[in-house]
């Protein structure tokens, strides 16, 4: 599969949030167990595209400064308000040099700077120079989506980028989770499928062009046309490679646990917790 070519290293890719729809960061979302790596791989297959790991949830506490700097009353104030687009910064710093004059929320930042440096921050994470810039950059995480402003803050940041949610049935997350010990009980883990994946699926009612569910269950069909699907939504074509990928990658479990064997009560207690999320998302 052939891309966009590859920009050199030190040249600036700017566009992100621009109209430019050639270039755009890919997120893929998900909860704990949900076979979002496997669709990172899948990703990581075509040219131009750099989706990196999971990074413990950082980007939490920068949404929050975010948010911070473009909803705080005083910072708008004093700070947002004094510095229009275009104003030479220079003048900014010749005041706070002039004992006369109050400086106290004094700074030369403005809405739109705060927009290109949080830019420039989270890519210097994600599509650093060093590593030769990506067409297509992104993350795979599983830690979004409880209690943050994580995606409002991608959205606002990258109108061109593409949101993909992974979600896979309750009960096989669950039991996942159970057999690599990363459950927090069976009733806890079934709200924590629910909080999260209900935190996509409103994003995507909101953002519909943007924005995607990818159930695991066609990721792993033989027969499901849906990896196509968003493939063509990206705008990339899927060949044999990626295909090959889904195969040589399937479960097989060695030297792996297996999915922990549920009682049917078990199942019942997820399944109603889930139930109407479960709909909503045809399961």
């Amino acid at each position: 599969m052939s891309g966009a070519k590859e920009q050199p290293k030190n040249q600036s890719m700017e566009g992100y949030g621009s109209t430019d729809h050639s270039r755009f960061p890919i997120f893929l979302l998900g909860t704990g167990r949900c076979g979002s790596t496997l669709l990172q791989k899948i990703l990581n297959s075509v040219d131009n595209i750099m989706i990196y790991g999971e990074h413990g949830g950082f980007l939490r506490q920068i949404a929050e400064a975010y948010f911070l700097n473009l909803e705080d009353k005083k910072i708008e104030k004093y700070i947002m308000s004094q510095n229009v687009a275009g104003e030479d910064p220079a003048s900014v710093l010749e005041s706070l040099k002039d004992p006369q004059l109050w400086s106290a929320w004094t700074n030369w930042y403005n809405r739109e700077t705060v927009r290109n440096n949080f830019r420039d921050f989270i890519e210097s994470f994600f599509n650093p120079v060093s590593l030769g810039r990506k067409l297509h950059w992104g993350f795979k995480e599983i830690r979004y989506g409880l209690g943050d402003r994580v995606l409002e803050m991608l959205a606002d940041l990258y109108p061109n980028g593409r949101f993909i949610f992974m979600v896979r049935h309750p009960v096989e997350v669950v039991a996942s989770k159970i057999a690599a010990r990363m459950s927090d009980g069976i009733e806890t883990d079934g709200r924590k499928w629910v909080e999260q994946n209900s935190h996509f699926l409103n994003f995507c009612r909101q953002n519909k062009e943007r924005s995607t569910v990818f159930h695991y269950e066609d990721l792993i069909s033989k027969n499901s046309p849906q990896l196509k699907q968003v493939f063509d939504w990206l705008g990339f074509s899927l060949t044999d490679k990626q295909i090959d990928i889904v195969e040589a990658t399937k479960p097989s479990y060695q030297g792996r646990p297996r999915p922990a064997r549920l009682t049917d009560d078990q199942i019942d207690e997820i399944n109603k917790i889930t139930k109407e999320l479960r709909k909503a998302l045809d399961y």
